[in-house]
């Protein structure tokens, strides 16, 4: 009776495991779609509001969820604070701190972390230029992800199961 419950809670513990994993795929396809959907609304904003990027970010702060909300906020204040750090300085420390635990690849990350770098030019097509090559290549990330999605759950599933069974037969 305790080898029988011994070998439930292994397998759920495996089968846990490996929807740990799915649930953080879907959780990197979601946060590619809200980076996506800030780096357009800063295109935007550039592009037909004419707004700086201070006022974009008390913008981004109101309308976006956590943890943009709090980064855009934060980047506002110490800018308006005008502390005499850059704003390249500022938007890469605040982005950073905002997706350390977020299950992004570094070069999805970066996307928004070097977006300043694009804001750098003065000529705002050509902003908007650089903010598009930007979105295509998250758009080409979240399709990837998406085509992908279903093969790799199925496959982390199998393989949580099989390892669970493996060491069930490992230690019997």
């Amino acid at each position: 009776m305790l080898k029988f419950a011994g070998i439930l809670l292994l397998m759920a513990g495996c089968g846990g495991l490996g929807f740990n994993k799915i649930a953080e795929e879907k959780q990197r396809i979601r946060q590619l779609r809200e980076i996506r959907r800030i780096v357009l609304r800063i295109q935007n904003e550039i592009s037909y509001g004419k707004r700086a990027l201070p006022e974009i970010c008390l913008l981004l702060g109101q309308c976006m969820e956590e943890p943009y909300r709090t980064a855009f906020l934060a980047i506002y204040a110490k800018l308006e604070e005008n502390d005499g750090s850059g704003l390249d300085c500022i938007w890469k420390e605040q982005m950073e701190e905002c997706m350390r635990n977020l299950p992004l690849r570094r070069e999805e990350k970066d996307i928004l972390c070097h977006m300043p770098e694009y804001l750098g030019i003065l000529d705002e097509k050509q902003q908007a230029a650089d903010i598009g090559q930007s979105l295509d290549f998250l758009s080409a990330r979240i399709t990837q992800a998406e085509g992908g999605y279903e093969n790799r759950a199925r496959v982390i599933m199998s393989v949580s199961v099989l390892a669970g069974i493996f060491i069930v037969i490992l230690l019997l």
